[in-house]
């Protein structure tokens, strides 16, 4: 079993691999993510290849309600074959692929950054009460925001009203 840190490693690995997909960052990513999970074996790594390209092919233009749900069922997928990678390993050899990982993870995060930043406008409803956490932008970094109750909806902000100077 898999300690909150690798877990949470595991999640970092996934949400870094379903960022760059569909974007200018993902030539720079699927290699080095294929290279991880092949540790060495060309036809594993061939088939990591094959697997993220389905990713990519998946979350390519697809937009709205269904991008959303479509890249919060590829973050649980990714998070679960890196958690079954670190689970399948004894104590030494996952805390050696583990730092590997967080180095793989570093240097996504640089790839997308390179790729150009993320801008939106965060907000967050639930029964009864909207409220408007903020701009966001983001250079391949996680932006934590707490926990969040209800829906979650990252927008493009609006242009600012002239009259506000």
């Amino acid at each position: 079993m898999l300690d909150d840190a690798m877990t949470a490693l595991a999640a970092e690995g996934s949400a870094a691999v379903v960022q760059a997909a569909g974007t200018d960052a993902w030539g720079g990513v699927r290699g080095p993510v294929a290279r991880w999970f092949g540790r060495g074996d060309p036809a594993r790594e061939r088939a990591e290849l094959a697997r993220l390209d389905r990713t990519d092919t998946q979350l390519t233009g697809v937009e709205g309600d269904l991008g959303r749900r479509l890249r919060g069922d590829e973050r649980i997928s990714w998070r679960t074959r890196f958690e079954i990678a670190l689970d399948d390993l004894d104590d030494g050899v996952r805390r050696a692929l583990g730092d590997e990982l967080r180095e793989l993870v570093k240097e996504l995060r640089a790839t997308i950054a390179r790729s150009g930043p993320t801008v939106g406008h965060l907000t967050a409803s639930g029964p009864g009460a909207q409220a408007t956490l903020g701009s966001v932008v983001t250079y391949g970094n996680p932006v934590n925001i707490g926990e969040m109750h209800g829906d979650l909806r990252l927008d493009r902000p609006s242009p600012p009203d002239p009259a506000e100077g």
